[in-house]
């Protein structure tokens, strides 16, 4: 592969607001890192992981840089070079015992992942597990949310890694850092940067200004779309066992692979996206799911989608460029087919009511906020969180009512990724497993991601709201099997079909619970 940098020009200097805003609502029980594991065919040695990130770090300038704070809040944090940087405080090497299981593996990887990223030193890490079965190597790669999003997080994957086995040689680079800005640099830094911001909308407003019947027209729509956003987020969504608390530090995974060939084809036989069969599975799942549970759905499912809003020319710049939108979907089982061409008219009723693109204009405006207060309420929120947290095994009904507010059930971020395989050191990359940061009362997420003409499903959960993540992956696996089946009978021609065959779909019974002890969540939904 050619060496492929992330441009130095295309690296801000400050944190943008969305960035900033991972790091002031950070909590000590909502960590706010997303990360990754990935499965190698063979054993990678820690030497040799050493030396090939050392070989890529000229490319990865990022890596070595941390947060600075300015003083007072005057501004968001600037990333300057860290003086004191070292490879080894990044990379990190676990020996598991032989035959290690994937259950046992996950296990020993979430006791860290849990765990929030040191400011001190730049945000990302790397583990190597070896020991797991078949004496193969897993990498686990936490990196903070305020550097990457999903799809700068996938930009960086392509630069660590290689496209072949046997790249060309390259040797790591000299490197300096610079010094740390003084007081007074910092804080003449943030002044001038806020007045340059100050001169840049004003500059705006008088672009916009040439043309006002679009701004006007263009204000309008997105008043009418951000107010009718306003009342869905007012209305009620399911009660759900994963919203029923307060999350814990605890983190528990399931993932599944699936086709991408499969996944097309349903999309060929049924219409809609891409994104429209994965929300059908997410869906259909999770309602099946909660009936298994004994959950009474009444309300539909919000679901929580960032949307990647980059334009061309920001394509390899990092940080966070995304909206979100919002889909509502039934939260009561069905046939899938029939959930498919729901989500697909729900999401085409989004694109066209131009719902992220408004999202993403207010979010825009944000700058003209005082870091200074966001951060002093962010702080107080957090704060707040944590304590909650702490008290709601004496007090569960006050956590209830603290968690109530918050407006979607879960998120579910679908990331494109590289779809032939790439390798690390020359060893082949066989799985890719997304992980998303949880909190508040989100205590169930998806991240899907694409990878060498498969597609990953992980259901990451905390512990405390969803301790059966395994349940919803067999699921969602469900979904998708009878997805396929229906695909397939109807591109089969009706007068070659074998007589009387029925392709089996949701009928509306699951199968008998392994024990009656209820789902915490659903016990605390029931004495709510």
């Amino acid at each position: 592969m050619s060496e492929k940098s992330i441009p130095i020009k295309k690296l801000r200097h400050r944190l943008t607001v969305q960035d900033a805003s991972f790091i002031y609502g950070e909590s000590r029980n909502g960590p706010l890192h997303i990360g990754s594991f990935s499965f190698f065919e063979d054993e990678i040695t820690y030497p040799e992981l050493i030396r090939h990130f050392a070989s890529k770090l000229h490319l990865l300038p990022r890596y070595r840089q941390r947060l600075v704070p300015v003083p007072f809040n005057l501004n968001h944090a600037t990333f300057e070079d860290a003086p004191d940087f070292t490879i080894e405080n990044h990379i990190k090497f676990h020996q598991l015992p032989p035959d290690t299981s994937e259950a046992q593996l996950i296990e020993a990887a979430l006791a860290i992942f849990r765990k929030p990223l040191d400011r001190h030193r730049p945000l990302w890490e790397a583990h190597l597990f070896n020991g797991f079965k078949g004496n193969r190597s897993v990498i686990m790669w936490p990196v903070h949310h305020c550097l990457v999003d999903g799809v700068s997080g996938m930009e960086l994957l392509n630069v660590v890694m290689d496209f072949r086995p046997d790249p060309p040689a390259t040797e790591s680079e000299p490197w300096s850092p610079k010094p740390l800005p003084g007081l007074l640099r910092q804080v003449i830094g943030a002044a001038l940067d806020r007045g340059q911001e100050q001169v840049d909308s004003i500059r705006g407003l008088s672009r916009v200004a040439s043309n006002f019947r679009s701004l006007v027209k263009d204000l309008g729509s997105d008043a009418g779309t951000l107010a009718r956003l306003a009342r869905q987020m007012m209305r009620p969504i399911a009660a759900t066992p994963w919203n029923a608390g307060l999350v814990s530090q605890e983190r528990t995974l399931a993932w599944l692979r699936t086709s991408f060939a499969d996944v097309r084809a349903i999309r060929a036989a049924f219409g809609g996206t891409i994104n429209d069969v994965v929300l059908t599975m997410l869906s259909e799942g999770a309602a099946r799911y909660l009936r298994y549970h004994g959950g009474q759905p009444g309300a539909p499912f919000r679901i929580g989608c960032p949307v990647n809003v980059r334009r061309e020319d920001e394509s390899g710049s990092l940080g966070n460029r995304v909206s979100m939108m919002l889909p509502e979907l039934p939260a009561e089982p069905m046939d899938p087919v029939a959930r498919l061409k729901l989500v697909a008219a729900e999401t085409q009723r989004i694109k066209e009511a131009g719902e992220p693109q408004a999202l993403e204009r207010l979010m825009s405006n944000g700058g003209s906020i005082s870091p200074a207060l966001v951060a002093v309420l962010a702080g107080i929120a957090t704060a707040a969180m944590d304590t909650a947290v702490s008290l709601q095994r004496i007090f569960p009904s006050w956590a209830r009512r603290v968690a109530q507010p918050l407006g979607i059930n879960f998120v579910a971020t679908n990331v494109p990724g590289s779809q032939v395989p790439l390798y690390l050191a020359g060893h082949r990359m066989v799985d890719y497993v997304g992980m998303l940061p949880l909190g508040g009362n989100l205590g169930f997420g998806v991240t899907i991601v694409s990878y060498n003409q498969a597609l990953y499903f992980t259901m990451m959960a905390a512990t405390n709201l969803m301790p059966d993540p395994d349940r919803m992956k067999s699921l969602v696996e469900d979904v998708f099997e009878e997805l396929k089946r229906a695909a397939v009978a109807k591109s089969v021609p009706a007068a070659v079909q074998t007589p009387r065959v029925q392709i089996p779909i949701y009928t509306g019974t699951l199968p008998p619970r392994v024990n009656d002890s209820p789902h915490p969540g659903v016990a605390a939904l029931r004495a709510h």
